[in-house]
């Protein structure tokens, strides 16, 4: 089998069959192995995908451990000798990712490839990032330093006319070889949801693999399509987006530098929910937006005291059964 393709599903059912009817109308889709793994959904719908979708293999797993858990889960049947991991609110146009392999085997030395993606208005998306470190968890400090130093702090929303190497690429369309998967050990399960690209990144640069995005392939990513379905789903993955970051910096920084970037974490999040919280009690909780962020701030207080209660810095829904 020349390739795997591998997407993780929790009630994304309308950008699924989207994605799914993308792919199979490629002229070379009778060379993929499809494999749609299904976070616990268990909302009765899968069964009419399978009928839909004959050649697609869906796997439903018992929890939603989240998005690492379940590349992890469809690695595990992947019969490809490359992975390529996408998103489910991800179309492919016909040849892309034929394109996508061409590139791949033209690179030099082992690599995680991903695609430039854009919008539903065409518009450039975010595909790829540096690590974050001390000076980048300030959203306004990360905007000037884009602005004063953009060879070292690139923007990953600008074009790009050639090959670029990166730090990280996002997991949204991510293809390696299976041997480097392997390699490196498979996507770390530490993480719910966000930060685990990231991670695996690292992980490949620490082995000596390239990371890149090319400009020469592109994807229509409908973003935020699979994780803000709805207010309760909203409150959890723009939580997670911050957890994630609390796992990254457990896991690959040491001593004062972790501490530090702890407390900065802590300090980009916490005092302005709970400013919007303060906001959203004198407005009678009559906004939305602010809503989410009071919702927000209680999961991330009660996620702060099973870390000190634990020392365990780990997402919790990562751990936990539904």
């Amino acid at each position: 089998m020349k390739l795997s393709i591998i997407i993780v599903n929790y009630r994304a059912w309308g950008f699924l069959r989207e994605c799914l009817q993308s792919l199979v109308s490629d002229s070379d889709s009778g060379n993929w192995q499809l494999v749609v793994v299904d976070n616990f959904s268990n909302d009765g719908k899968l069964p009419g995908f399978r009928t839909d979708f004959p050649k697609v293999e869906f796997i439903e797993a018992g929890r939603n451990g989240g998005f690492a858990f379940g590349c992890n889960t469809g690695a595990n049947v992947a019969k490809g000798d490359r992975l390529l991991f996408l998103n489910p609110d991800v179309i492919v146009q016909p040849g892309q990712v034929g394109k996508l392999l061409e590139v791949k085997d033209g690179l030099e030395r082992p690599a995680i490839l991903t695609a430039t993606q854009v919008n539903g208005k065409g518009q450039a998306q975010k595909t790829w990032d540096i690590f974050p470190n001390l000076f980048t968890y300030l959203k306004s400090v990360k905007s000037l330093l884009r602005r004063v130093m953009p060879s070292r702090y690139p923007n990953p929303r600008e074009k790009h006319g050639e090959l670029m190497d990166c730090d990280w690429v996002s997991g949204a369309v991510f293809l390696l070889d299976r041997k480097d998967f392997d390699a490196l050990g498979g996507w770390c399960e530490d993480y719910w949801l966000y930060s685990e690209d990231c991670d695996l990144c690292y992980l490949a640069h620490q082995s000596g693999m390239q990371v890149a995005c090319t400009p020469d392939v592109t994807f229509l990513h409908h973003h935020g399509g699979a994780s803000r379905q709805n207010r309760q789903i909203t409150v959890l993955t723009k939580t997670e987006a911050i957890i994630s970051k609390h796992v990254f910096n457990n896991r690959h920084r040491k001593g004062l530098l972790r501490f530090s970037n702890h407390l900065l974490i802590f300090l980009a999040n916490v005092p302005e929910l709970v400013f919007w919280t303060l906001l959203d009690a004198l407005s009678l909780r009559r906004f939305k937006a602010l809503s989410i962020r009071r919702s927000m701030l209680k999961q991330l207080l009660a996620y702060y005291y099973k870390v000190l209660k634990t020392r365990d810095w780990r997402s919790r829904q990562a751990c936990e059964s539904p």
